[in-house]
């Protein structure tokens, strides 16, 4: 995912986390396991200032981007999810393995 000037990638479906810098391709932060979230197969995505990474077992840590990011947030549902997060306005929609969730913000 590409925010601003920072790439943010997870190594091989796993939790650790790696941002690089998109002008000069050096990494910022490496080798960082994102807390609470295991397995990936849903692609991150960047909504409202915040980084969301949903793990197959329905656990989403929330991150505030930057050159350290910061996790603000973790979340988890009741259900298995492998397809990505989509978001739309102030809404985000995670299609569960037996529900499709919508979680809205305040703003």
């Amino acid at each position: 995912m590409l925010v601003g000037d920072h790439l943010y990638f997870t190594a091989a479906n796993t939790n650790v986390l790696t941002v690089l810098d998109a002008v000069t391709g050096k990494p910022v932060q490496a080798g960082v396991r994102l807390p609470g979230v295991r397995q990936f197969y849903a692609s991150p995505v960047y909504a409202g200032g915040r980084l969301y990474f949903t793990d197959r077992e329905g656990v989403t840590v929330v991150l505030k981007p930057g050159k350290q990011p910061d996790v603000i947030a973790t979340n988890k549902l009741d259900d298995a999810v492998d397809a990505s997060p989509v978001a739309v306005g102030k809404q985000l929609f995670l299609r569960g393995e037996r529900f499709l969730y919508c979680i809205e913000g305040q703003e």
